[in-house]
C-alpha cells in the first residue's frame, strides 16, 4: 500500500470520525439546553457536569485505545476476544468510573456548600449512579465498536476518540437526568 493511500484512509477515517463528533456534540448540547432546569434543580450540578462529561470520554477513551492496542499487538482476537483480558479492561472501567465520580460528587458537594452555604448530600449519590448507567451503556458500546471497527479493516485509533466523545457526552447527560429521577 502507498503512502498516499495509507493517509487517504487515514484522513477518511479522521474526517467522518471528526463529523460524527460534531453531531454528537451537537445532540448533547440540546439535551444540555431542553433539560437545563432539571439539572439545575439540584445545587452543584452545574459544578459537577464538566468533570463529569470529562471523565465518561476519558475512561471510556482508554478503554478503546487498550482494546485497540490489543488488537494490533494480536493479544486481543477480533473473532475471539481474549475474556481475560477484555474482562479486567471492563472492571477497570468500572472501578475507575465509581471512584471519580464519588470524588466529583464529593468536591461538588463541598464547594457548593463552602461557597454557597447549601448543604445537598444528594450530589455524591446522583454522581455515583449517574457513573453506573454510563458505564452500564458506554463500556459495551465502546467494546462492540472497537472490535467491529477493526474487523472492518479501519484503524479504532483514529475512529474511536472522537466517537466516545459524542456518545459519552449524550450518554453522561441522559445518565444524569435519569439518576436525578431516580434519587
Amino acid at each position: 500500500m502507498t503512502t498516499s493511500r495509507i493517509i487517504d484512509k487515514s484522513f477518511a477515517e479522521i474526517f467522518f470520525s471528526q463529523i460524527i463528533s460534531v453531531t454528537g456534540g451537537l445532540i448533547a448540547g440540546t439535551f444540555l439546553a431542553v433539560f437545563t432546569n432539571k439539572l439545575l434543580f439540584l445545587p452543584g450540578m452545574l459544578i459537577l457536569l464538566p468533570g463529569f462529561l470529562e471523565m465518561r470520554g476519558s475512561i471510556s477513551g482508554t478503554l478503546a485505545s487498550r482494546i485497540s492496542s490489543g488488537l494490533f499487538l494480536g493479544v486481543i482476537k477480533a473473532e475471539r476476544p481474549n475474556r481475560r483480558i477484555i474482562s479486567g479492561n471492563i472492571i477497570a472501567s468500572f472501578f475507575l468510573a465509581l471512584c471519580i465520580s464519588f470524588t466529583l460528587g464529593v468536591l461538588a458537594y463541598f464547594f457548593s456548600y463552602f461557597a454557597f452555604g447549601i448543604a445537598e448530600p444528594k450530589i455524591i449519590f446522583v454522581a455515583v449512579l449517574a457513573a453506573l448507567i454510563a458505564n452500564i451503556v458506554e463500556v459495551p458500546l465502546t467494546l462492540f465498536a472497537t472490535l467491529q471497527i477493526f474487523k472492518h479493516g479501519h484503524d479504532p485509533n483514529n475512529i474511536m476518540g472522537p466517537f466516545i466523545t459524542s456518545t459519552g457526552d449524550i450518554t453522561s447527560i441522559l445518565a444524569l437526568l435519569i439518576a436525578l429521577w431516580i434519587i
